[in-house]
């Protein structure tokens, strides 16, 4: 197993690593402690700069949630402000109505009173009328009981054929 190891060529890569880690350690060992630190500032950056958005984000939300209570308590306020209207111009409606009412219902009472004077003026001059016609035929003939009562059934068959 010793002749498979070439000790010249082990030598020779030992040499040649240990003069190129001479050769690279000062610019590999100062360049990457720079290259990781300035990585690592780039990341905790990164997480302030998403901390910063969270935080701005939690803000506008809040602002957002803020606004909408306004708005809905604004919308709240409009609604049952435009039910108070409505139910005033109801009331007023109804009101105008009654008052419609109330004046159509006079003046029918006002009309059926007038037709009830004037129904009851054409009554009284028919009865006046009739009065005299009875008056006519009375002193025109002498009567006796069976003769006024058959006189008065004349009359008031008379009286129907007219009507």
């Amino acid at each position: 197993m010793l002749e498979l190891i070439n000790l010249p060529v082990i030598i020779s890569s030992l040499i040649g690593f240990l003069v190129l880690m001479a050769v690279l350690w000062k610019p590999l060992w100062t360049a990457v402690p720079a290259v990781i630190d300035e990585r690592r500032r780039s990341i905790e950056e990164a997480f302030d700069e998403i901390d910063r958005a969270r935080t701005e984000l939690a803000a506008q939300q809040a602002e957002y949630e803020k606004r909408m209570a306004e708005i809905n308590s604004e919308a709240q306020a409009k609604m049952q402000e435009a039910l108070e209207k409505g139910q005033a111009a109801a009331a007023e409606i109804k009101a105008n109505a009654e008052e419609q009412r109330e004046k159509l219902l006079a003046r029918t009472q006002d009309d059926i009173h007038r037709e009830k004077e004037k129904a009851m003026a054409e009554l009284q001059n028919a009865a006046i009328d009739l009065s005299f016609r009875i008056a006519q035929r009375v002193m025109k003939e002498d009567l006796d009981k069976g003769r006024h009562d058959k006189l008065v059934a004349g009359f008031i068959s008379e009286m129907r054929e007219l009507n």
